[in-house]
């Protein structure tokens, strides 16, 4: 009994789309040299680069695709498309064989609004596959969106199409100077790349390194700040308080001495009005003019209590406070004097 799938030497049943064979082979895109398509073989998907009739008939292109492909295949990166072959396929010509990758370019990658810290590891990712083809002395030549591409599973960087543009555009040679590709980074990632004349990635990283070191003391710094600042202010609150309490205290003790004084005065004005004889003219003019005298020694006590509840602002809850205060005794001083007074008209 026999199906459709065929056996391995091994004895593990090969699956009947695992063939060394290409299949489904698709034009996906065609450029002014070069045409792109995709095909399977043993099972997997893979992007095959192939050139136009017209260039395929040329000895200078076909040169250049030699080029590309021993470029492309010296690149062992995982943020880099890998490059396989470079082999003739029937009905498309020679190609350059490719990692397909599932993924979309980095332009509808930042429509789907990534965080900050998905865009800053997408820019890292970058960075570390631009060193790598630096430290092999080449060059992208064609840092641009539409040759970065993130995978959909994971959103990692590959990357693609190295030096294809002067291929496809020209044939003249290119300058091999890195620092184009990091004016390029720059404006692709302007929030997270700083501008400047790097000579190369490391210089770009020390600058990033610092100022990464930098935001991460800021809000330290920033916070230091604050803290002195609250202890500044509290020591200053505290401190007001602590004076508005001595004022206080010294107002209070202000206040029981000039009570004390009027309470003295009074007593001696109310023995003196005592000792008047009622029917003795000289003496009931001294009697009116003592009782003159305490109307004014009472005047004199409201104006001091007014004249120093006056230094408080109407605002400060220790105005009310003073003021109840003299109340409080003023009226203990007019108690006692009416006392005072009552016993002895008795």
């Amino acid at each position: 009994m026999t199906d459709s799938s065929s056996s391995s030497s091994s004895g593990f049943i090969v699956p009947e789309g695992y063939s060394s064979q290409w299949r489904d082979v698709a034009l996906v895109q065609r450029r002014s040299h070069t045409q792109v398509y995709t095909a399977s073989r043993y099972g997997r998907r893979f992007l095959l680069k192939a050139l136009t009739p017209e260039a395929a008939a040329l000895t200078d292109y076909r040169l250049q695709q030699e080029h590309e492909f021993q470029l492309g295949v010296r690149l062992v990166h995982p943020n880099i498309a890998a490059t396989y072959s470079l082999e003739e396929i029937g009905g498309v010509g020679r190609c350059i064989v490719q990692e397909w990758i599932d993924g979309m370019t980095l332009k509808e990658w930042r429509q789907t609004k990534p965080s900050k810290a998905a865009r800053e590891r997408v820019f890292f990712q970058l960075l570390d596959a631009l060193e790598y083809i630096h430290s092999l002395q080449l060059v992208h030549h064609d840092l641009k969106a539409d040759n970065i591409l993130i995978t959909r599973n994971g959103f990692n960087v590959k990357l693609i199409d190295f030096g294809l543009s002067a291929t496809d555009d020209t044939l003249s040679p290119v300058s091999n100077d890195p620092r184009k590709d990091i004016e390029a980074l720059h404006k692709l990632f302007p929030d997270i790349c700083p501008k400047g004349r790097f000579a190369n990635i490391s210089a770009l990283r020390k600058t990033l390194n610092r100022r990464s070191r930098l935001l991460r003391i800021l809000p330290l710094f920033v916070s230091a700040i604050l803290l002195v600042v609250a202890i500044t202010l509290f020591y200053v609150s505290w401190h007001e308080r602590q004076l508005e309490q001595q004022r206080f205290e010294a107002m209070n003790t202000q206040i029981d001495a000039y009570i004390g004084q009027k309470r003295m005065q009074l007593l001696e004005i109310l023995n003196r009005r005592d000792s008047y004889d009622r029917t003795n003219p000289a003496d009931m003019a001294a009697y009116s003019a003592a009782c003159e005298e305490y109307g004014r020694v009472s005047q004199q006590c409201s104006a001091q209590r007014d004249s120093l509840t006056a230094l408080y602002d109407e605002s400060d809850p220790l105005r009310e406070q003073f003021w109840q205060i003299w109340l409080h005794r003023e009226v203990d001083l007019n108690n006692e004097f009416a006392k005072a007074l009552t016993a002895k008209l008795h």
